[in-house]
């Protein structure tokens, strides 16, 4: 969002990425022949490997290699 953007004048660009993205998604699920379930999958275990580097930024700002549960 842009500075001085409202919420609302916001909520266009974000409708459009996630349409694009959900296009991009069904054109991937046909390409790759995969079930429903297994483009869950991949969903998630991409998911995952960004919350895990988010989850380090958040815990280890000064070192990013060090896992999230390391004190």
């Amino acid at each position: 969002m842009q500075a001085g953007e409202t919420p609302r004048a916001h909520h266009m660009p974000v409708q459009r990425a996630g349409n694009a993205i959900r296009a991009e998604l069904d054109r991937l699920q046909d390409e790759h022949d995969l079930t429903d379930i297994e483009m869950l999958r991949v969903l998630l275990e991409h998911q995952q490997n960004i919350t895990k580097y988010m989850l380090r930024a958040e815990r280890h700002p000064d070192d990013l290699d060090r896992k999230a549960d390391e004190e």
